[in-house]
């Protein structure tokens, strides 16, 4: 903001407080008092941004310069019998506070679920090649990785003396079975017949096939040599030996991965899972194939969460006929999933269904036996494909995610009262299903039609918290603090540490210092999100100096500013004795609930807007605000482990 703005903020400050206090006695306020059914010594003008304001007059706000609002002193215009909370304002109140509502409606919603990963082999199609006999490699017909072989193919020729013994000894049994006379008993022929069969199934067992047994036993000689065979079509991904390298039996020779079909595993976030189910298609895209959509089917879920970042893998089995999907590309993948009633997922789709518990991929409408490994199937409802909360054919009720107001387990949202004279809202506690993109569903708590405060619920609630009634900081109702009623959006503990807001703003200069803080703040919670914890403490220390540097003249207004300065100092007392990335991150978020406190009071002006971000998996899952300077997340608590985990909660 320039100097000029700046000025020109300042004289219209002053303007308006002249003209308010002008227009305090005149007809046209009495006339807006009679139109709220109270008298003018009756009304109480507040801030719709800063409800803490009280004043007798009209005016201006001193925090935020905006047109104070008149409120009815003389009841609720509620006090229905059911003792819900309520609060009833003029038309020209409810237009300058912004409130607006939305009808809570029952329709389809579809929940996204993005996530990322690699393609990987499909592990029950790897085929290792090792040696059946001791012997040295005389010739490698494979030597490179990513020889593509047909099952039967031709790897490498092995010498071992072990052969000739072992076919001499099928030619003998072949000549036995041939020479025997004609009257040779039953079980003399018998006995030679399984000698033959013992001695064919031993070369077969090493490798031979029947066309080479054929072979021997028309020439009646024997080689030292065997050939070793590809066992199915695929791709050689790894070549383990070398032309004369002499192996023992077992030594692995090669790896054969068939491409044809390949794994998808994916990370989901822990809190994705209601949305996931077995079974479930899942559409995915790589960067070597821009623009084309391939599709895939969960066929597992890992049942363990990954600590480090919270995720669990989830693999999605594709089909690869044309080979374009290869191991190791990165994937970016979306499952969409229909929302039932009570907020689980529509999985119609395999509903009296077949599938076996071994091969997902594997599904029959009638019972019966797995094509690959001959188990027996399974009903999908026994397996998880199919949940029973997502049977449910009716679509949920929902309501636009910024309704309802969330502290702990807790969740308010404000309806409209019908058939009021003036503009009435009602606060009630509802029962909240999964979110849904921009919705909540709604489990209990109100009813289709209803209409629900989508914007200005938390000047609604405020006002509430004022008057001493019960809200959703305050469910008991009973006086509250009125000292800094920000902590609707900043963390509580430190709205009830700072002081009250005087009604004589902070002058220009002081702002335009803080700049020096807002951008040593700013450097320290990008280095937290790029994990690098030097640049962190070094914008931290600074972050004290620039604190210490700013020189707050005396008055009310600055008592905020005094009591955050000492915080900050407090928090970072210690920071040349500790060190790592989480004590860094811990002193972090101490710093940040002071410096939200000090963008609240006193603004800024920056050319950006400053953001309010919340983790709520942070420290614990206790949670974490803290500033930054755009509407993508950067997570300086966690990282890149989860790097975009967190929400924007308000706009400085």
């Amino acid at each position: 903001m320039t100097a000029a703005a700046l000025i020109l903020l300042g004289l219209a400050y002053w303007v308006g407080t002249r003209s308010g206090a002008g227009r305090s006695t005149t007809p046209r306020a009495v006339a807006h008092g009679e139109e709220a059914g109270v008298t003018a010594r009756d009304t109480i003008w507040t801030c719709s941004m800063h409800p803490q304001i009280r004043m007798h007059k009209p005016g201006k706000c001193p925090i935020c310069f905006m047109d104070l609002i008149a409120l009815a002193e003389s009841g609720d215009g509620g006090g229905d019998e059911s003792d819900r909370p309520t609060l009833t304002m003029s038309p020209n109140a409810k237009i300058l506070a912004g409130i607006a509502t939305a009808a809570a409606v029952r329709r389809g919603v579809n929940s996204e679920i993005r996530m990322v990963g690699k393609v990987d082999y499909d592990e029950t199609r790897l085929e290792m090649i090792t040696a059946r006999i001791a012997g040295r490699i005389d010739r490698l017909y494979v030597d490179y990785t990513g020889v593509p072989v047909q099952r039967g193919d031709h790897l490498a020729l092995v010498y071992s003396p072990e052969l000739v013994s072992l076919q001499r000894e099928l030619v003998e049994a072949q000549r036995m079975v041939t020479t025997l006379a004609e009257g040779a008993s039953p079980l003399v022929r018998n006995g030679a017949q399984q000698t033959l069969n013992a001695a064919k199934e031993k070369l077969r067992l090493l490798g031979f096939s029947d066309t080479e047994l054929r072979s021997i036993l028309e020439r009646q000689t024997t080689t030292d040599h065997m050939t070793i065979r590809a066992g199915q079509k695929g791709v050689v991904i790894k070549k383990l030996v070398e032309e004369g390298m002499y192996v023992m039996v077992g030594t692995p020779l090669f790896h054969i991965a068939d491409l044809s079909k390949v794994w998808v595993m994916l990370d989901a976030y822990e809190s994705d899972l209601t949305w996931l189910r077995l079974g479930q298609s899942v559409d995915f895209e790589v960067e070597a194939w821009p623009g084309e959509m391939f599709k895939g089917t969960i066929s597992f879920i890992n049942p363990i969460v990954e600590p480090a970042t919270r995720t669990v893998k989830v693999r999605v089995i594709v089909d690869n006929p044309g080979g374009k999907l290869k191991p190791d590309m990165f994937v970016r993948a979306i499952a969409k999933a229909d929302v039932s009633e009570t907020g689980g997922v529509k999985s119609s789709r395999l509903v009296g269904m077949w599938v076996c518990p071994m091969h997902p991929q594997v599904v029959k409408n009638k019972p019966g036996t797995c094509d690959i490994c001959g188990m027996p199937l399974v009903p999908a409802e026994e397996l998880g494909y199919v949940a029973a909360a997502g049977d449910s054919k009716v679509d949920p009720l929902i309501i636009p995610a910024t309704a309802p107001l969330l502290t702990g387990k807790r969740a308010v949202v404000y309806v409209e009262v019908e058939g009021s004279e003036q503009p009435t809202y009602e606060g009630r506690e509802v029962v909240l299903g999964p979110r849904v993109g921009n919705y909540y569903v709604v489990r209990s708590g109100i009813a289709e039609g209803e209409k629900v405060v989508v914007n200005g619920a938390f000047k609604i609630d405020g006002e509430l918290q004022i008057r001493a009634k019960r809200s959703m900081m305050n469910p008991d109702g009973g006086k509250v603090q009125t000292g800094h009623e920000e902590h609707l959006m900043a963390p509580t503990a430190v709205s009830q540490s700072v002081p009250d807001i005087s009604d004589k703003p902070a002058s220009k200069d002081f702002v335009l210092s803080l700049s020096p803080l807002y951008d040593e703040y700013l450097k320290a919670a990008s280095a937290l999100a790029g994990d690098d914890d030097a640049k962190a403490r070094g914008a931290l220390k600074k972050v004290a100096g620039v604190a210490s540097a700013v020189k707050a003249p005396a008055g009310e207004q600055y008592a905020a500013w005094r009591t955050s300065t000492k915080a900050m100092a407090s928090a970072l007392e210690h920071i040349d004795h500790m060190s790592g990335l989480e004590a860094a991150r811990g002193m972090f978020e101490k710093v940040s609930t002071q410096v939200i406190v000090v963008a609240k009071h006193y603004g800024h002006v920056s050319e950006n807007a400053l953001y309010v971000a919340f983790c709520p998996m942070a420290f614990g899952k206790k949670g974490a605000y803290w500033i930054q300077d755009t509407d993508t997340i950067a997570n300086p608590y966690y990282g890149a482990r989860m790097l975009t985990c967190g929400e924007i909660r308000e706009k400085l």
